[in-house]
C-alpha cells in the first residue's frame, strides 16, 4: 500500500513539473481580433489638396461597435496608429488632442455616436450686454473626422489569425523560442508577412477643422477719434455636432474685443476697423436670412478717455459666406457701410493727451464715463 501510494505521488510530481516548464509565448497566444490601420489623411480638400501643416500632437479615437460604445483611446500616433478590433460592424470618429485638453470647450454624449458635440463654456464678461443669450468663449481650434461604418466578420478573423499565428510561430521557431510545431524547414516567411499586411484592415479618416471665422468691418467718419473697440454679437451657434457635421441649435453671444483701425480717407478722416473671431457659425447649421433675430452691438472709446460711444446693428441676412481662410470651415463676413458712406461717426472729442491718442488693439476694463447712444 505504502509503496503504491509513493509511485502515486511521484507521477503527481512529475506530471506537474511536466506542465510547469511548458512555456508558450505570449505573442503565439490566439486572439479573435483582427488588426486594424486607422489611417489619418491631413489634407484640406478645396479646390486642390493641401497637406495640413500645423498638425496636432494627438488624437483620440471613438470606436462604436454593432450600434453600442467599444472603446476609446488617446494617442500621439497622428498620422497612422494600431488598434485590435474583434468582429463586429463599427462606428467610428475622431477629434483631435483629447477632451481634457481644451479649456474654452467641454464635450458632451462623447459615448453616444450620434449625440457627440462640443460646446462652448460661459465667459464672465462684465460689460456685454446681451439680453438673453449666454455670453460664451470663442472656440479653439478643434479636428473632428468621422470613418465610413466598416465591418469585421469571422471569417476575416479567422483568416488573419491563421496566417498571422504561423507567421509568429514560424518566427519564434527560427529565433530557436520555440520548436516549428510541425512546420516544414525553409517554409516562407515573406509569404505569410505579405498575407497578414493582406489581410491587416485600413481605415482611412479626412478630419477638418469644425471651426470657422467671423470677420466684421465698420466704415468710421472721424475715425481719429476711436481710442479702443469691443462688441457682442448674439445669435451665434454654441455647440457643434461632432458625427453630423453641423452646428447646434443652443445659441450664444460672441466677443470680439480685438480690432484694428485703418485710415481711408485722412483729408476726410473716414477709416475702417476691422475685427475678427474664431466661431462655430450660425445655430442649427442655418444660413443668413432675414428672419434672422441678432444683433452686434458695438462700444467704442474714443480719445478723450471718458466718451462711450454705443451702437446697434440689426445683422439678419446681412452676413456674406465667402472662401474660408486655408484651414477653417467657413468665413462669415460682415461689413458695415463705405469710404462714401461711414455707418458710425462718434463724436468729435479732443484728446486727453497726446500720449492716449491713437487705438488700442486690445481693451482693458473701461472705467465709467459718459455714455453717448449713437441711433442706427
Amino acid at each position: 500500500m505504502r509503496k503504491s501510494r509513493l509511485i502515486w505521488l511521484a507521477a503527481l510530481l512529475l506530471a506537474v513539473v511536466a506542465f510547469s516548464c511548458q512555456r508558450r509565448p505570449l505573442e503565439l497566444m490566439y486572439q479573435p481580433t483582427v488588426r486594424t490601420i486607422v489611417k489619418v489623411i491631413w489634407k484640406i480638400h478645396t479646390q486642390t489638396s493641401i497637406d495640413i501643416k500645423d498638425k496636432p500632437t494627438g488624437i483620440t479615437l471613438y470606436f462604436f461597435r454593432d450600434g453600442e460604445f467599444y472603446n476609446s483611446f488617446t494617442t500621439a500616433n497622428v498620422d497612422s496608429c494600431e488598434v485590435q478590433l474583434e468582429p463586429g460592424r463599427y462606428k467610428m470618429y475622431m477629434i483631435s488632442q483629447s477632451p481634457e485638453e481644451f479649456w474654452k470647450m467641454k464635450f458632451d454624449h462623447m459615448t453616444d455616436f450620434g449625440a457627440a458635440e462640443t460646446q462652448l463654456r460661459e465667459a464672465n464678461v462684465a460689460w456685454t450686454r446681451a439680453l438673453e443669450d449666454v455670453t460664451v468663449e470663442n472656440p479653439e481650434i478643434l479636428y473632428a473626422g468621422v470613418a465610413e461604418d466598416f465591418e469585421i466578420t469571422e471569417e476575416m478573423m479567422e483568416d488573419y489569425q491563421h496566417y498571422y499565428t504561423r507567421l509568429r510561430r514560424l518566427q519564434a521557431a527560427k529565433s530557436g523560442e520555440t520548436k516549428a510545431g510541425g512546420y516544414i524547414d525553409g517554409e516562407d516567411e515573406t509569404y505569410y508577412e505579405e498575407q497578414v499586411r493582406y489581410h491587416t484592415i485600413t481605415i482611412p479618416v479626412y478630419p477638418s477643422n469644425i471651426v470657422s471665422q467671423l470677420w466684421i468691418t465698420i466704415y468710421s467718419g472721424n475715425a481719429d477719434v476711436l481710442k479702443s473697440v469691443r462688441a457682442s454679437t448674439s445669435g451665434m451657434a454654441r455647440s457643434f455636432e461632432l458625427t453630423q457635421n453641423t452646428t447646434g441649435k443652443d445659441k450664444a453671444t460672441q466677443i470680439m474685443s480685438e480690432w484694428r483701425l485703418t485710415m481711408d480717407d485722412a483729408a476726410r478722416r473716414v477709416g475702417h476697423v476691422d475685427g475678427i473671431i474664431t466661431t462655430f457659425g450660425l445655430p442649427g447649421g442655418e444660413y443668413p436670412t432675414p428672419q434672422r433675430d441678432s444683433t452686434l452691438n458695438v462700444s467704442a472709446l474714443l480719445v478723450d478717455n471718458v466718451t462711450i460711444a454705443n451702437y446697434k446693428f440689426e445683422v439678419g441676412d446681412k452676413i456674406q459666406m465667402l472662401p474660408p481662410n486655408p484651414g477653417y470651415r467657413a468665413l462669415y463676413r460682415l461689413i458695415f457701410g463705405s469710404v462714401e458712406d461711414p455707418s458710425i461717426t462718434p463724436p468729435d472729442v479732443a484728446p486727453e493727451g497726446i500720449q492716449s491718442s491713437g487705438m488700442d488693439a486690445t481693451v482693458s476694463d473701461w472705467e465709467d464715463g459718459e455714455t453717448i447712444d449713437v441711433p442706427m
